[in-house]
């Protein structure tokens, strides 16, 4: 594949994203020949193997032949796994695209911003009516409680456990 056939897929697959009518046509295309190429190699793997297991070399254990057909057909269920690896990373694209469109990374950042606004708005809220709870409960009532003598002393920790010291 030379470099020019590569650009013209990148170019067709750009352009078929930017299409909403055409961004799921391209991701089944894509995934149906990642998915094709990865079953093409196992085939492929299995042929292999089956070939090398069938022709043991003189002097050869009896799992010899198997292990050496398994490390010779490696590479391609690697590859395989690595198709499907990348048809499941062709799934998620079409999704991914749509979620950075200029007007929805927009609208997830107003959203994003009004959800902020109104925490701190209730941040506010509890704040202020916590505070006012406190004073309410700090505040001496309005009548009928007897207020300290200013000629008494201020009461300390000391005075309920009985240390008090002597001056």
């Amino acid at each position: 594949m030379s470099g020019k056939d590569i650009a013209t897929r990148v170019t067709a697959g750009v352009q078929a994203l930017g299409l909403a009518g055409q961004r799921q046509g391209w991701q089944e295309q894509h995934r149906a020949s990642l998915l094709t190429d990865a079953q093409t190699y196992d085939y492929l793997a299995d042929a292999l193997e089956a070939d090398l297991k069938g022709r043991p070399v003189e002097g050869d254990m009896p799992w010899s032949a198997a292990r050496r057909a398994k490390k010779r057909a490696r590479p391609l269920r690697e590859a395989a796994r690595a198709m499907r690896k990348a048809a499941k990373a062709v799934g998620g694209t079409v999704a991914a695209y749509e979620q950075s469109a200029p007007e929805k990374t927009a609208a997830d950042r107003a959203a994003r911003a009004e959800r902020k606004e109104r925490k701190k708005q209730l941040a506010r809220q509890a704040a202020a009516g916590a505070a006012a709870r406190s004073l309410e409960r700090l505040t001496p009532p309005a009548g009928g409680v007897e207020q300290p003598r200013a000629t008494e002393e201020p009461r300390t920790l000391g005075d309920y456990f009985g240390h008090r010291k002597e001056a």
